[in-house]
C-alpha cells in the first residue's frame, strides 16, 4: 500500500516527528438508517450510543437522558402528533469524568430542515469512542446535549418510529465568515486552540471490504495529520468547489466525477448541478450520470430496479460478484485526475434482500452526493489551512489497523 516515494515525502513533511492526532475508530453497520459512524461507550453501562460521523457538518451533539423525538408533520416547524423517547442517550449525569452542564442554546438542521435538533446546555467529558474492529480511543471534547428533534416525517398513522440519528460528530472545517460561521461545538477547532492536535487536518479512510455482504465495515479517521500508509496509488488533490445547490457551502464540494464502468464512461453533461458533496452522514451515492445515458449505465452495471423503484442487483444479493465495481473518476489539480473503485457490494446496506431477484443498493441517479458507499472505498484527506482536499483508491488496509506513527504528515504531499 505504501510506496517508497511517499514514505519519502512522508520523511520530509516531518512525519517522523511526534506529531499530535487524535483518532477515531469508525464502522458501517448494514441496516435501515446506518451511516459512517462511531460508538460512544457510556462509562456507567457500557452502552453504546451510535453517533453519526458527518462530513456534511460541523457541530457535536448527542441526545441525553428524557430526549424527545417529534414526527408526523411535513411542514416546516410543524409538531407531529408522535413522540418517543430517544434511546440509548448518552447518559452524562451518570458519567464520573463529565463536567457541569454549561447553558448553550443551541438549533441544528439537516437535510433542508428535514431534521431539527435543539437542546440548551453543553458539558465537557473524556469520550470513549469504539468500533466493531476492536479499536478505541480517549477524547476530551464539549458536546451539545440535544433534548428535542423535530422531523418532518408523515406518521403512517401507527406513529411507528423510522430510524433516525443519536448524535452527530460534524467533522466540516470551522468557519468564520460572511457566508456562515460555526456555532459548535466543533471538535476539531477545540482539538486545535487547546492544541491537542496542531494542524485543522484530518484523513479518514475505511479497511478491506468484510467477507459478507451484509457485514460491518470498519475504518479510522485522524484529526491532525494524514496517515499515507492508508492507500493504494496516488493521493490526488482534488479541487474544492463552492456549493452551487441550497444552502452555503458547510463541507466538502468537489466537481461532479466522471461515472465509469468497465470501459465505458457516462455523460454528466446534463446535471443541474456542478458541484457534488462528500458526505459520510448521507446514506447514499447520488451518482453523477445524466438521463439520456441512464439506461445504458444500468446495464453496463447490471443493475434494474425493483418493485418500489430503488436501483438494484439484477439478482440475489449472493450473486453479486466482488469484483463488479462503479468507478468515479475525478479531474484532479495539475493536470492529475484520480479514479476509486466501489465494488457493487459495497453498496449493499439497507433491506436490501427483501424482494427475491433483486438486491436493493443505496444508489441513486441524477444529482451528486458522495455519501457512506464511497467512504468505504476512497481514502479522504483535508487539509482546511489550505483548503485543500485530496482522495485516493482505500479499502486496503487489515480490519483494526490503526493509524502508522512512521506515515503521517501535516500536510498532503504535492
Amino acid at each position: 500500500m505504501r510506496t517508497q516515494a511517499l514514505a519519502m515525502t512522508a520523511l520530509a513533511n516531518g512525519a517522523l516527528a511526534a506529531i499530535p492526532t487524535v483518532s477515531i475508530p469508525l464502522h458501517y453497520y448494514y441496516g435501515g438508517g446506518h451511516k459512517i459512524a462511531t460508538n460512544l461507550i457510556n462509562p456507567g453501562s457500557n452502552t453504546p450510543v451510535e453517533v453519526v460521523f458527518d462530513q456534511g457538518s460541523e457541530n457535536f451533539w448527542v441526545f441525553g437522558p428524557g430526549a424527545v423525538n417529534n414526527w408526523g408533520c411535513t411542514g416546516f416547524f410543524c409538531p407531529g402528533q408522535c413522540n418517543a423517547t430517544a434511546e440509548p442517550f448518552y447518559d452524562f449525569p451518570n458519567s464520573p469524568s463529565a463536567s457541569k452542564p454549561e447553558p448553550f442554546p443551541s438549533m441544528y438542521a439537516y437535510g433542508a430542515y428535514t431534521k431539527i435538533v435543539q437542546g440548551q446546555e453543553t458539558v465537557n467529558d473524556t469520550f470513549h469512542f469504539a468500533s466493531d474492529s476492536g479499536l478505541t480511543s480517549t477524547v476530551d471534547a464539549r458536546v451539545a446535549i440535544a433534548t428535542y428533534m423535530q422531523q418532518r416525517l408523515l406518521d403512517g398513522g401507527q406513529c411507528i418510529p423510522a430510524a433516525y440519528d443519536l448524535g452527530i460528530l460534524g467533522t466540516a472545517p470551522f468557519y468564520r465568515t460572511a457566508e456562515w460561521n460555526t456555532t459548535g461545538p466543533h471538535v476539531r477547532q477545540d482539538l486545535l486552540e487547546r492544541g491537542v492536535i496542531s494542524a485543522p487536518v484530518q484523513s479518514m479512510w475505511f479497511d478491506e471490504a468484510p467477507a459478507e455482504w451484509n457485514g460491518t465495515f470498519t475504518g479510522n479517521a485522524v484529526f491532525g495529520a494524514v496517515d499515507l500508509s492508508k492507500f493504494t496509488g496516488d493521493l490526488v488533490k482534488v479541487a474544492h468547489v463552492k456549493n452551487d445547490g441550497l444552502g452555503a457551502s458547510v463541507g466538502y464540494f468537489v466537481a461532479p466525477p466522471v461515472v465509469k464502468v468497465g470501459g465505458a464512461s457516462f455523460d454528466n453533461s446534463e446535471l443541474t448541478t456542478r458541484s457534488c458533496m462528500i458526505d459520510s452522514g448521507t446514506q447514499i451515492n447520488d451518482l453523477p450520470v445524466s438521463s439520456a445515458v441512464l439506461d445504458s449505465f444500468m446495464a453496463a452495471a447490471g443493475l434494474t430496479r425493483d418493485s418500489i423503484g430503488h436501483v438494484a442487483w439484477n439478482g440475489s444479493c449472493d450473486s453479486v460478484p466482488r469484483d463488479a465495481t462503479i468507478d468515479l473518476e475525478f479531474a484532479g489539480v495539475a493536470g492529475k485526475s484520480v479514479t476509486i473503485k466501489t465494488p457493487v457490494r459495497n453498496y449493499i446496506r439497507n433491506n436490501a434482500d427483501s424482494e427475491p431477484g433483486f438486491c436493493a443498493l443505496n444508489i441513486d441517479t441524477g444529482g451528486c452526493m458522495l455519501g457512506a458507499p464511497f467512504a468505504t472505498s476512497a481514502f479522504f484527506a483535508a487539509n482546511d489551512a489550505e483548503n485543500e482536499i485530496a482522495l485516493a483508491q482505500g479499502g486496503v488496509s487489515k480490519r483494526g489497523d490503526k493509524a502508522d506513527e512512521a506515515s503521517l504528515s501535516l500536510t498532503i504531499p504535492n
